[in-house]
């Protein structure tokens, strides 16, 4: 008997025909709830693709074609700012040719100011400034930059760009950016040039392109001015960066 009794206690325990159903019931709860979850997260996914914006071709009159994705009317590309600060001063403050190179061309210049010029380049920069400072800037840069002999040939300059700062949100479609340069006039009387620190914020905003595309038999004007603003950008402002701002 007692034998028995431990044979009996050291098998394994038998499932009962009546506990089948509830463990098969409680299998069938638990893939329930793990095909609604799989369900629930296809839906959320399909949802999210539903109403996900489409990409936006865009065909140009010389025939390119191109995909564009959706953005805030305000919003700039960084590095397109960035390039706009840097083209403006390259435009703006390189004038002549290279020392020691001997060309056949001397520059006119354009007249913005009485008998007061500037360099045709620097004047096709000013289209990047806002309006209402543009004239006042070329009129400063001719008459009190600019020398009348860059246009004889005896003075050449450019400018050389060697921080430009990250854009710094101000307001809604307005950047902060500061340019670290140096320029370097050559004349006669320094051949190796003159050394001058150029370091300034500027003002970027976000402004409407050109919405029509370029007409085929466009002027040279046209062209320009189409050419600079087609990015959506303006100077609005630039001040001079003291030395105590260099270090923030």
């Amino acid at each position: 008997m007692q034998f028995s009794d431990l044979t009996r206690r050291g098998r394994l325990p038998r499932l009962d025909s009546t506990d089948i159903l509830p463990l098969a019931f409680a299998g069938l709860s638990v893939g329930v709830g793990i095909l609604a979850i799989s369900l629930f997260w296809l839906a959320v996914s399909f949802s999210k693709l539903a109403h996900k914006p489409l990409p936006t071709l865009v065909q140009q009159v010389d025939g390119r074609a191109f995909t564009v994705r959706p953005a805030d009317v305000h919003y700039r590309e960084p590095e397109v700012i960035r390039r706009v600060v840097s083209d403006w001063a390259v435009m703006t403050f390189t004038w002549g040719s290279i020392p020691g190179k001997e060309t056949e061309t001397i520059e006119e210049g354009i007249k913005v100011k009485g008998t007061d010029r500037v360099t045709e380049s620097a004047w096709e920069a000013g289209f990047l400034l806002a309006s209402d400072f543009r004239d006042v800037f070329l009129a400063q840069l001719a008459t009190e930059i600019i020398p009348d002999t860059v246009f004889d040939g005896q003075v050449s300059a450019v400018i050389i760009p060697q921080e430009v700062s990250p854009p710094q949100v101000v307001a809604q479609g307005l950047w902060q950016v500061d340019l670290i340069a140096t320029r370097i006039v050559f004349d006669d009387t320094n051949p190796a040039g003159t050394t001058i620190p150029f370091n300034r914020r500027f003002y970027v905003r976000a402004i409407e392109p050109p919405r029509k595309p370029l007409i085929k038999n466009a002027s040279d004007y046209q062209q320009v001015v189409y050419r600079l603003l087609e990015s959506g950008l303006q100077i609005d402002e630039i001040r001079p960066i003291h030395g105590e701002e260099l270090s923030q």
